[in-house]
């Protein structure tokens, strides 16, 4: 007879932390706009904006450096325009 042995990774779960309740039940997608509409329990639309700019940019665009191409790449090296033979 066989002795069950636990898996080691239910060793490692955890309790999910406390949820988060959200006021809706129910979303949709405005066709013109592509956005979210959030409907609750009595079919209410829900206003989830909130005002924390979720269209502001927390972070400043990235861009190359002046070696990154763009519209006018760099010339290529020395090395990169010379043919490779040797002669016969």
């Amino acid at each position: 007879m066989s002795v069950a042995v636990k898996p080691w990774g239910m060793q490692r779960l955890a309790p999910y932390p406390n949820t988060v309740h959200y006021p809706f039940t129910r979303t949709e997608i405005e066709p013109e706009t592509q956005t979210t509409l959030y409907f609750d329990t009595a079919g209410q639309r829900v206003d989830m904006s909130g005002g924390h700019g979720t269209n502001q940019s927390t972070s400043s665009p990235t861009s190359t450096g002046a070696d990154g191409g763009g519209s006018q790449p760099p010339a290529p090296a020395d090395a990169d325009a010379l043919e490779d033979h040797v002669p016969d």
